[in-house]
Order: C-alpha cells, then sequence, then structure tokens
C-alpha cells in the first residue's frame, strides 16, 4: 500500500507541474527557450517526488493495528523546495509576460491605466492571475502538508 501511495503522489506531483509548464510554454508561444528551461525544471520537480521511494517507510502504531509513513531521510524535503521553485519561476513568468503585453506607448497613459482595470486585456490578465495564484497557494499548501 506504501508503494502504491508514492506511485500516486509521485505522478501526481509531475502531472501537476506538468500542466502548469504546458502553461508557461503556451503563454510565451512555444519559445524553444522557454520550453527547454521549464522542461529542466519539470524533470527537476519528478526527480524530487521521485526521493519518496526511498526515504519513507511503513511502521506500526505500538498498540494498534494501524500504521504510519516514517521518514528514514532529510532529503523528502526537497519536494517541498524545488516544487516551491519551480512553481515561483512560472508563476512569475507568466506574470512578467502577461503585464509586458499590456504597455502603453506611453509611460503617463501606462500609469493612469495602471489603476483603471476597464480594459479587456487587464480583465484577462487579472483573471489568468487570479486563476494561478488559486493553484499556486494550493499546491504549495498541499505539497508542505504532504512532506511534514
Amino acid at each position: 500500500m506504501e508503494v502504491m501511495l508514492q506511485i500516486c503522489f509521485v505522478f501526481s506531483r509531475a502531472s501537476i507541474a506538468l500542466l502548469m509548464c504546458f502553461r508557461v510554454c503556451a503563454v510565451y508561444g512555444m519559445n524553444r527557450n522557454v520550453v527547454l528551461f521549464f522542461g529542466f525544471t519539470w524533470l527537476g520537480v519528478v526527480a524530487s517526488a521521485a526521493t519518496t521511494f526511498g526515504s519513507l517507510e511503513g511502521t506500526y502504531i505500538a498498540p494498534t493495528k494501524y500504521c504510519a509513513a516514517l521518514v528514514k531521510h532529510d532529503y523528502i524535503f526537497a519536494i517541498s523546495v524545488l516544487s516551491f521553485i519551480n512553481d515561483t519561476l512560472i508563476f512569475l513568468a507568466i506574470m512578467y509576460k502577461l503585464c509586458m503585453a499590456d504597455i502603453r506607448r506611453s509611460l503617463s497613459s501606462q500609469i493612469s491605466r495602471a489603476w483603471k482595470p476597464t480594459t479587456r486585456l487587464q480583465a484577462f490578465t487579472r483573471v489568468f492571475l487570479q486563476d494561478s495564484q488559486i493553484y499556486y497557494s494550493w499546491v504549495e499548501l498541499y505539497t508542505l502538508d504532504v512532506s511534514v
């Protein structure tokens, strides 16, 4: 059962990170450098999630028939760190690209319109970033909860 849970964790973490990698690649129009960089960060997330196979051990709780996971090695916390770094880089890259797409011709109109979110592009940017923030906060809380 423990191995099955570890396999499910690796697949779920890898698939969530891959979806965010697809998202940032789509925002950048499949730019080769972006695809390579975030492809390598995705591989790092998958490799860090795979560390659960050697670092967790199932053990019985003394007087009961129940069991719990026992952390054998401290490197399991790399899951949280690498996932946090990957998700932060993706979020910042998406935010940068969307904000750069909204630059106006003059600095004064850019500053005055920044406080009035009335255009469609600003509304799209706001919704896109809020959706990313919801994902980001949920995944980071879940990852920290699982690794602790």
